[in-house]
């Protein structure tokens, strides 16, 4: 299959998100048209202060593409999201002749998708700085509240998330990576949801004014970043587990997205 990979892995870069001690987090994306396409949940990290894109050449490790912006000129090449509870992308237009100069993957323009099908994977998984491709079939699909699922039989690993699903026989994508299910996928969700309202009842507290300062320091405001901070590593530990199953949002929905915004914005 290394036609696949020389046809798809120059279009695909990570994304790199640090703050003032370095890498927070990282994630996969790919090029479409004018666009960089990754989930939204890749994007949504509040403390970086800066994002490296990045690609690579054919031998999988070395430099091909090296650009960064700070974070709030990041958040202005947003140009349509979908959160991580429906279709969870996000369609970024990075400016420069340097991205531009990509090649760009193409979108399969048909709907139908059969089940065992053969696919692709490709990403920046486990942080690494090489981008890996592996191979797998679609194992089943499902609709939930409005959004398509693609159920793999291959391995989704952190940093995957928001790479392109490649269909092996035509080389187009056919969904985007997002993320997998494990035996404690239901697990993690109940703990994300206790800091949840833990977050919520300390901002509720902040909020209010009554707040007592201990040695210097706002016992609250602490409280509340060492909850932040525990969320974060409860989400990363619940991506990267390495046993699970794997799943992708079909392209429809971008695809549609894509075409409504070269219309509207034709000069662009």
């Amino acid at each position: 299959m290394n036609h696949l990979w020389r046809q798809c892995q120059a279009a695909i870069c990570s994304l790199t998100f640090e703050n003032a001690n370095g890498r927070i987090t990282s994630g996969s994306g790919f090029k479409v048209g004018d666009y960089l396409i990754t989930n939204n949940h890749v994007i949504q990290v509040t403390d970086a202060r800066r994002i490296v894109i990045r690609s690579v050449n054919a031998d999988s490790h070395t430099t091909a593409l090296d650009i960064s912006f700070g974070h709030l000129e990041f958040r202005t090449f947003l140009v349509e999201g979908d959160p991580e509870t429906a279709w969870d992308f996000a369609i970024l237009r990075i400016p420069g002749p340097e991205f531009q100069a990509l090649p760009s993957l193409e979108l399969a323009e048909e709907d139908e998708i059969e089940v065992g099908s053969q696919i692709a994977i490709f990403g920046y998984q486990f942080d690494q700085a090489q981008l890996s491709m592996h191979m797998g079939y679609l194992a089943s699909q499902y609709f939930r509240a409005g959004v398509h699922y693609l159920q793999l039989d291959s391995s989704v690993n952190h940093g995957n998330s928001g790479g392109p699903l490649i269909d092996a026989v035509t080389g187009k994508v056919r969904g985007i990576v997002t993320r997998k299910a494990t035996g404690l996928t239901q697990q993690f969700d109940a703990l994300l949801h206790s800091f949840q309202q833990n977050i919520n009842q300390l901002q509720v507290m902040q909020q209010g004014g009554a707040r007592a300062i201990i040695a210097g320091l706002d016992p609250v405001a602490a409280m509340l970043a060492t909850q932040t901070q525990m969320q974060r590593i409860a989400q990363e530990i619940g991506r990267s587990a390495n046993v699970g199953i794997g799943y992708a949002y079909h392209i429809n929905k971008i695809r549609a997205s894509l075409a409504r915004h070269s219309t509207e914005s034709p000069s662009q």
